[in-house]
């Protein structure tokens, strides 16, 4: 009995102590220039962000479609691969168009006959904010949009690295989140 205590105890030390000395970094180090061109991309207000990924909020509905093995390998109820999917969220000024697949549930349903299930904009930014994170090195883009009868808080966080990661916020949906790379539009 004394000896399982003596190992168990070694054994909480030694895992305390790896645990311990393994550090995590809170911030990633851009080089000065990769945060310079993330200024210039930004200022431009010229940007356009295609998806690589989608990460809808898990549903009971979605969770069945994972378990009965309709998702394509490697996608789940909480991640969904969309390589090969076109899809952008442009962002000229104060105008926005984008197209981005949906994967959750509505609650309130589209018009009758509307074969249209994915996130469509295309018109004003309202109450566009940009603020650099000097903390996290990145820009917070906030806005809101509007289609039909449809509105959008969005959230973007963009980094040096070119990669963004979208959270859409509906009046009708379940919320979504999207990660991908980020261009300026030519």
């Amino acid at each position: 009995m004394k000896r399982k205590t003596i190992y168990f105890l070694v054994l909480t030390i030694l895992t305390s102590a790896l645990f311990l000395s393994c550090k995590s970094s809170s911030s990633v180090a851009y080089s000065e220039s990769e945060i310079s061109e993330l200024h210039k991309l930004i200022e431009g207000k010229k940007i356009e962000i295609e998806s690589n990924w989608a990460y809808p909020m898990p549903s009971t509905a979605l969770n069945s479609l994972s378990n009965a093995g309709l998702f394509p390998l490697g996608n789940n109820a909480n991640q969904i691969s969309l390589m090969g999917n076109a899809n952008y969220l442009k962002i000229e000024g104060d105008s926005i168009k984008a197209q981005l697949p949906y994967y959750g549930e509505r609650q309130i349903s589209s018009n009758y006959g509307s074969t249209n299930t994915g996130i469509s904009l295309d018109g004003l930014v309202e109450d566009l904010t940009m603020v650099f994170n000097e903390k996290r090195n990145r820009y917070e883009l906030r806005f809101q949009a509007s289609e039909n009868t449809e509105t959008y808080q969005v959230a973007i966080n963009i980094f040096p690295n070119k990669q963004a990661q979208m959270n859409i916020n509906s009046t009708h949906r379940d919320n979504i989140a999207y990660r991908g790379d980020v261009k300026s539009i030519e």
